[in-house]
């Protein structure tokens, strides 16, 4: 059956629009878009999309929402993704596809998509307009796109999308294009921008449709799970992988027959970056492993090694490494069988020695795998630390942290993390200097230094001067007694601890220096095996989430006490709540988190919040969309105060805005009929954000010349002003800095009809501008024709806010219907879709489980024995469906 369908669909593109087969290698025209030609010539291989009997392939044509619907239906078909239940179900859809005037040649697959829900019945409107197809728009081609993608992957929130346009994306197609960016699938223009209402053209839709393949096809899609790994002298490395399908993969690597790469494919990495639990991507040509991709961020060097930093000196049988944490040196004796490696590939300690003495104006970094052996030294027994493995790469600079001891317009002194040795650095004469990742003069850091207790990371030249300088009120490295850290790692050798996003290796030399204390009610103290044991819990079951630990040390540096505690416990176990409490000035909100202007940590925001755990003060709707849409904006200022678990998560937020300016599209005082609007102005930035804030109930002005009153009238729409706010967010002063924008303009409201060519509001008719601007929260359809058809409807009421030019032409309208009548069709998915005389309407509704209980229905099925029956809607004051 699947033939069948295929060969059918076959026939369609021929007869239809989309264009017939002609050969890649004949397109006389991809050479202008040279960034897609080899992705074209590889789809047209793979019998994506065609090109043109012409030998064309017009890769900067637009395609039409009917064409993306059979090129996702291609790539479906031939990757093996299809729907059995979905096809076939043309004459299911066939009454809805004919009064949308969809092409009869792509009417089999765009009934395919609504029965797989890659369409929805209010896409329809979007498909034609009289009759003649549209260009389809980025984002909701990245709709198809990740609806036909959800069986397979996860769809999140979308607060991770990064776009510098993030705003024009829409709520609906956000979590979809955060799917297609993590996939690797789309990303941004030159400018970091997504032009989510740009028309998709040819070329773009070829690479993601190459992309999608080759996704589908096995390129990126046998992922698993590194269980082990074994390390043969990095001539090759035997790893075990169990796949996420329950099957294992036993494979012998080396760098020679395999490549490595990144998630993305844009960096390739050595073998050796890969470590036990890792998540992996195995690339199969046949039966054989072309490609690995690390799914995983690359272990940091502090993570993966047992001790890291710059290579002091190697000779005469030992290596002495500066600590890149503290900046002490350790001696580590030469293990006998030691094995070197330069970037990643087998060397000799004679190269490596070489690669010392070539770059002495360099830093040469290591990375060590070490152990300790107790063995007699001059006759005495005592700790040796032995070197096993040396990992070097060459790098032109070093960077350490520490807290500032003095801060001069030349020079920064500070005292290095985790040590008491004291540093200096002196300032290059193009050194940068920043304020967490904020950029700033030396003058700005020198005034913070005398703030109040402040730390650094220095990254240091070859000449040993300064090239940056990052201070924050956060420790980049905490080393104290009294820190709280989550354990990452614990066995004989040595503890690897996190705190701030930042992993750090203690090395023990022998355990038995070390008292050893875990938290069961009460601190117990117990050998290091009992440590061990606490720290591992049971094999057949995960006792714990986190284990935090704090640790003692000597003058010299060395532990002596170790405190471990599970998560739960750690709020009775170290006296402190599990959560840290900070505020200020938000800088930006990007992949999901959240960072502060003066402080070097990202917070990670969960992927939803209850309406107790974030709030936005000032704005009557609090969401994550909102809050990272002020965080990201240039024309305001977000203050928060936040709390977060030991692992810096969001749990808790608070924010307001303190400074706002823009365009004052609306505003509305305390005497406004209207209780939703009333006390709230609406503000227009400059990135044509626009945010709805609440007032107090008669803010203040700078001037004599007018007061809140005199803001609602017409004359003041559109003035741009300035913003300051009370503590609790709410617009407590409104200044005008230029009236003059749209001065003319003024607003109407009320029932909307047809007065021949004219709409008539409110019993006052007024002509159509060439582009008046249509927006509604209770439909979808957008274009004047459709609304015209709409307004003759006897059996719909339709209620208008309308801006109206000095030439007396309807400029914008934002409708809502009241009421509206008809024979029931179908509810899906949000939206409600009735029959009256003149044709089909499809409404948006309030959640579904609100409709069900409004409309006294138990199930979403009971919507069917609806379907034929005449109903009356109802309409809340957003102008959604909330009962019938």
């Amino acid at each position: 059956m699947k033939r069948k369908m295929a060969m059918a669909l076959a026939a369609v593109l021929v007869a239809g629009s989309l264009p017939v087969t002609v050969s890649a290698a004949t397109f006389t025209d991809i050479n202008e878009v040279s960034w897609a030609s080899s992705t074209i010539q590889a789809v047209s291989d793979k019998g994506l999309i065609n090109g043109y009997e012409d030998g064309t392939f017009r890769a900067k044509n637009n395609v039409t929402y009917s064409e993306a619907m059979v090129m996702v239906y291609n790539l479906m078909s031939k990757t093996g993704n299809l729907k059995a239940s979905a096809t076939n179900t043309l004459s299911i859809y066939q009454s809805v596809l004919n009064t949308y005037k969809i092409p009869t040649w792509s009417q089999s697959t765009v009934a395919y998509g609504l029965s797989a829900q890659i369409l929805m019945a209010a896409d329809l409107p979007k498909f034609t307009t009289n009759g003649v197809s549209n260009p389809a728009t980025r984002q909701d081609v990245a709709v198809m796109f990740g609806r036909a993608l959800s069986e397979k992957y996860d769809i999140y929130a979308g607060t991770g999308v990064n776009y510098n346009d993030v705003w024009r994306i829409s709520d609906e197609a956000m979590p979809y294009v955060d799917l297609l960016t993590r996939l690797g699938i789309v990303t941004g223009d030159d400018s970091g921008n997504f032009n989510p209402t740009a028309n998709i053209t040819r070329a773009e839709m070829a690479v993601m449709m190459n992309k999608t393949y080759d996704l589908l096809s096995n390129e990126l899609a046998n992922t698993g799970e590194i269980t082990e790994i074994v390390n043969h002298d990095g001539d090759y490395y035997d790893v075990d992988v169990k796949m996420d399908n329950g099957e294992r993969n036993r494979l012998t690597l080396s760098d020679d027959n395999i490549s490595v790469y990144n998630k993305d494919g844009s960096r390739e990495l050595p073998i050796s970056s890969l470590t036990k639990g890792d998540r992996v991507s195995l690339v199969f040509d046949g039966l054989v492993i072309t490609k690995i991709y690390l799914l995983d961020e690359e272990a940091s060097a502090q993570e993966k090694y047992d001790a890291v930093g710059y290579i002091y000196s190697l000779k005469d049988g030992y290596l002495n490494l500066e600590s890149e944490n503290t900046g002490e040196t350790t001696k580590y004796k030469i293990n006998t069988n030691c094995t070197y490696y330069l970037d990643g590939k087998k060397t000799t300690e004679s190269a490596i020695k070489d690669v010392i003495d070539d770059n002495s104006d360099k830093y040469v970094y290591a990375g060590l795998y070490t152990e300790t052996k107790n063995e007699k030294v001059d006759g005495k027994r005592q700790d040796v630390l032995y070197a096993n493995a040396v990992y070097v790469t060459v790098k032109d600079e070093y960077t350490q942290t520490g807290e500032v001891t003095d801060f001069t317009s030349t020079t920064v002194y500070y005292k290095a993390s985790g040590s008491n040795a004291r540093k200096s650095a002196d300032f290059a004469s193009d050194c940068e200097f920043y304020i967490g990742d904020k950029k700033s003069s030396a003058k700005d850091l020198e005034e913070m230094a005398e703030s109040g207790t402040v730390y650094v990371k220095v990254t240091v030249n070859s000449k040993g001067k300064a090239t940056k300088v990052v201070m924050t009120e956060d420790k980049f490295t905490d080393n104290t007694a009294s820190s709280t850290y989550t354990v990452k790692g614990f066995n004989k050798d040595r503890i690897i601890v996190s705190r701030g996003g930042t992993s750090t290796t203690y090395e023990f030399g022998s355990t038995s220096d070390i008292t050893f204390y875990i938290w069961e009610g009460k601190w117990n103290e117990v050998s290091f095996k009992g440590a061990e044991s606490f720290y591992d819990g049971d094999d057949d079951e995960d006792d714990y989430d986190t284990m935090y630990a704090r640790m003692n040390f000597d003058k010299s540096g060395k532990i002596t006490a170790i405190y471990m505690a599970k998560d739960g416990d750690r709020e009775n176990a170290f006296g402190e709540a599990e959560e840290t409490e900070r505020k200020g000035t938000v800088e930006y909100i990007k992949d999901g988190k959240l960072k502060f202007k003066t402080s070097s940590t990202e917070y990670t925001l969960q992927s939803k919040y209850d309406e107790d755990s974030l709030e936005i003060g000032g704005a009557p709707t609090s969401s994550l969309t909102v809050l990272t849409r002020m965080a990201n904006c240039d024309d305001v200022t977000l203050y928060a105060e936040i709390k977060a678990d030991g692992n810096n998560k969001i749990t808790d937020i608070e924010a307001r805005l303190t400074a706002a300016e823009g365009k004052m599209i609306e505003y509305n005082g305390k005497d406004t009929s209207d209780s939703d609007k009333k006390n709230t102005l609406t503000l227009e930035t400059s990135d044509g954000s626009q945010f709805k804030l609440k007032t107090v109930s008669n803010p203040k002005t700078d001037s004599d010349d007018y007061d809140a009153e005199d803001l609602q009238t017409t004359g003041y729409r559109g003035s741009s002003v300035e913003l300051e706010f009370n503590n609790d967010g709410e617009i407590s002063k409104i200044i005008v800095t230029d009236s003059s924008y749209n001065s003319g303009t003024k607003r109407v409201k009320g029932t909307a009809s047809l007065d021949g060519s004219k709409i008539k509001i409110d019993g006052k008719s007024y002509s159509w501008d060439s582009k008046t601007y249509i927006t509604s929260s209770s439909f979808t359809y957008s274009t004047k024709d459709m609304f015209e058809r709409m307004l003759q409807d006897k059996d719909i009421e339709v209620y208008v806010e309308a801006t109206i030019s000095d030439s007396n032409k309807v400029e914008r309208i934002n409708a809502r219907v009241e009421s509206a009548e008809g024979e029931f069709v179908e509810y899906d998915s949000g939206s409600v879709v009735i029959e009256t005389d003149s044709r089909k309407w499809s409404f948006n509704t309030v959640s579904k489980n609100t409709l069900l209980k409004n409309c006294g229905l138990d199930d979403e099925k009971d919507f069917e024995k609806k379907e034929g029956k005449n109903v009356t809607l109802e309409f809340n004051s957003d102008g959604l469906v909330e009962e019938f």
